[in-house]
């Protein structure tokens, strides 16, 4: 067989040569693929690295915005609590306002019906006031003014039962005969009366 080299003298010894860089030599593969292994490592721990650490910092900012919701919440809570407390308390306020009007007005309804019962000739000395039960002390000019009073007051209907005479007796007052009259009735739940002005109707006091 005759071969003939067509390439110029030389060339194929360059040639070869460069291919001799490209050839890894055997002892050195291994070395080769554990440095490509290793590169292949850190790369991917710092891949992961990287995707943990862009977690870690999704994570902080949520928890940041949760604190300050939290913290939000909690100042809300907190005028949501005092103004609950302020409503309570206008509320017993309220309340307490509602029971007094109520506890005054049945002392002023029953005055007010005494002073309408109130016949010519007859005044009153005192007015006691015993729970539901009323102690009446006057004057009289004349006994029927006493029975004509304690027929307007049963009629007034502030009086739940009977009005008993308890005491009756003649005195002079001024140099004039009069009927000094004790009477006492139940009425209705009330508050206790504490004036005590003489001379007045539903007062306290003496002649």
């Amino acid at each position: 067989m005759i071969r003939i080299n067509l390439m110029a003298p030389g060339t194929q010894v360059a040639s070869r040569g460069w291919c001799r860089h490209l050839v890894v030599p055997p002892e050195q593969r291994a070395a080769l693929c554990g440095l490509a292994m290793l590169v292949a490592t850190v790369a991917g721990v710092g891949t992961w690295w990287w995707s943990i650490d862009r977690e870690r910092r999704a994570v902080e900012a949520q928890l940041a915005a949760a604190q300050a919701d939290i913290a939000r919440l909690q100042g809300v809570a907190r005028l949501a609590e005092q103004a609950t407390a302020g409503q309570r308390a206008l509320e017993a306020r309220l309340a307490l306002v509602v029971r007094l009007r109520a506890a005054q007005q049945a002392p002023v309804a029953l005055l007010e019906s005494i002073g309408r019962s109130l016949t010519d000739g007859l005044w009153l000395t005192e007015l006691e006031q015993t729970g539901a039960t009323v102690q009446l002390d006057g004057r009289a000019m004349v006994f029927a003014s006493l029975t004509d009073f304690i027929d307007r007051l049963q009629a007034s209907g502030a009086f739940t039962r009977a009005i008993n005479i308890l005491e009756t007796s003649t005195e002079t007052a001024s140099g004039v005969s009069v009927v000094r009259f004790v009477i006492r009735g139940e009425v209705s739940a009330l508050a206790p009366l504490e004036t005590a002005e003489p001379g007045v109707p539903g007062s306290r006091g003496g002649s």
